[in-house]
């Protein structure tokens, strides 16, 4: 009779203890679809982040075109915000000329404000005037 009221007890205080832990589902992604991307000349996103915590920033693009992203975007304050890394991965299918996806990370290293900016523009011919400009205004907490 003693091990039901003590089975419950805990079951309580293990169900106090994970309400306690923090839930915050940190969303630290900004996925922009290719139709976006053709549609939109200029798209801005909000990212609020915390100190140690990372970024990725996926924008639809297509390699079988001669428009691609700036490999390094323009990030305001290096100080706030640094680029970890950079790939093109490729659809997940055969289909001839379908697009993929430019994938950076980036790591909050302090407290404060600052920008991403990166441009997909044709990286032939002369005229190489962005389609579409990507700014992430990113604070850091």
């Amino acid at each position: 009779m003693k091990v039901r009221p003590m089975v419950t007890l805990v079951l309580l205080v293990f169900l106090a203890v994970l309400g306690c832990t923090s839930s915050r589902a940190a969303n630290n992604a900004i996925d922009v679809p290719i139709d976006d991307v053709l549609t939109q000349s200029a798209i801005t996103r909000d990212v609020t982040l915390s100190v140690g915590d990372t970024l990725k920033v996926a924008l639809g693009s297509n390699r079988t075109t001669a428009y691609r992203w700036t490999a390094d975007p323009k990030v305001g304050d290096a100080a706030i915000l640094q680029q970890t890394g950079h790939e093109y991965v490729r659809p997940n299918t055969d289909r001839m000329g379908a697009p993929g996806t430019e994938v950076w990370l980036f790591t909050a290293l302090q407290a404060g404000t600052t920008t991403i900016v990166t441009e997909y523009s044709s990286v032939v011919g002369s005229d190489t005037a962005p389609v579409c400009t990507f700014t992430a205004k990113v604070t850091v907490h």
